[in-house]
Order: C-alpha cells, then sequence, then structure tokens
C-alpha cells in the first residue's frame, strides 16, 4: 500500500553579515544581521496566520539558521530541533571567497569536487536525500526545514529533475518560503 502523499516546507536563514558582503558562507558561522533578525520573525508571524499545519521545525546547527528558526518558533508555538544533517555544504577554500567569483561559478557543476578540504555536491545530496527518505516516510508529521542556500538546491533536486547547469544556479531567497509535496 502507497503511502499518503504529504508536505514539507523549507526557507533559507535570514540575511547574515556575509550575505551583505557578498562572501560563500559555507560552514563558517555569519551571524545575522538586523535586517535578518526582522526576515525571521516576520516569517514567523505569516506562518502563524497562515494557519498552515507544521507539526516541526528542523534546522540547521549553524548560529544563522538556529536564530532564524528560533524566531519562528517562537512566534508560531511550534516545537523545533537541531538536525545536524541540514548544515550547509563546506566549501573548503572558498569559504569567504566572493559568491561570484568564476572560479567558484565554475567549480559547481564539478560535483565530486571537494573544494581543497571541504564536502564535494555527491556527499551533500547523501546526507540530505538520507534526511528527506525519513521524512517521506513519516507521513504522520509535516516538518518546516530552515537551512541554506546549498540545501535549498539539493532539495530542490530531490524533487524536480534538474541539468547540472540548473542546479549549480538554483537557489532562494533570504527567509523565502518554499513548499514541497512527497
Amino acid at each position: 500500500m502507497a503511502k499518503a502523499a504529504h508536505k514539507v516546507y523549507f526557507t533559507r536563514h535570514g540575511e547574515t553579515v556575509w550575505n551583505v558582503e557578498n562572501k560563500i558562507c559555507g560552514m563558517t558561522d555569519s551571524p545575522l544581521t538586523e535586517k535578518g533578525r526582522t526576515q525571521a520573525r516576520e516569517l514567523g508571524e505569516k506562518l502563524r496566520a497562515s494557519g498552515l499545519r507544521i507539526d516541526e521545525i528542523l534546522y540547521s546547527p549553524l548560529s544563522r539558521a538556529a536564530d532564524t528558526a528560533r524566531a519562528i518558533a517562537e512566534a508560531t508555538g511550534i516545537p523545533a530541533r537541531c538536525e545536524p544533517r541540514l548544515r550547509e555544504q563546506c566549501f573548503g577554500r572558498y569559504e569567504g571567497t566572493p559568491r561570484d567569483g568564476e572560479e567558484f561559478r565554475i567549480s559547481k557543476t564539478h560535483f565530486a569536487d571537494r573544494y581543497s578540504g571541504g564536502e564535494s555536491m555527491m556527499q551533500l545530496a547523501q546526507r540530505i536525500y538520507n534526511l528527506l527518505d525519513e521524512l517521506r516516510a513519516d507521513t504522520d508529521k509535516t516538518y518546516l526545514l530552515v537551512a541554506h542556500n546549498g540545501i535549498a538546491r539539493v532539495v530542490q533536486s530531490y524533487f524536480y529533475d534538474m541539468t547540472n547547469e540548473e542546479y549549480a544556479a538554483a537557489g532562494i531567497k533570504n527567509c523565502a518560503f518554499v513548499e514541497f509535496t512527497f
């Protein structure tokens, strides 16, 4: 018997200092700006007013996502817990460098590249796909995932066919809210 279709929601953390400075954050813990904290509170208020059923918030251990998740939980009353697999990809030597650097843009299409000490796209996809497989099997709960732009790309690729170029170019804005159906 097939499992019932259900949803999972995703948001990216609020704006960070390094987002403003156009730097690659990765595993480096860049804090939220005041605008980022406001974005998180506003998203929480919108979710509370929406009436959407969300049973639990799962968030990345990096402070920018954890602080965003806590603001949403405070506004909505939804329980939240850290999910280590939602941490951003480790971009190794690219962390702290310009997000729009030509070398980084090209390297994002090399899925086995570990960026000199980082984590490959293949490794990232394995941990996120494993998590999504678990959430897919848990048909009794609806989750909100609070994570990062790199995680957003992988989540999107789990639900939709994408070319390598589409994957490398994919992403969402800070505190954008996306719905996926299993």
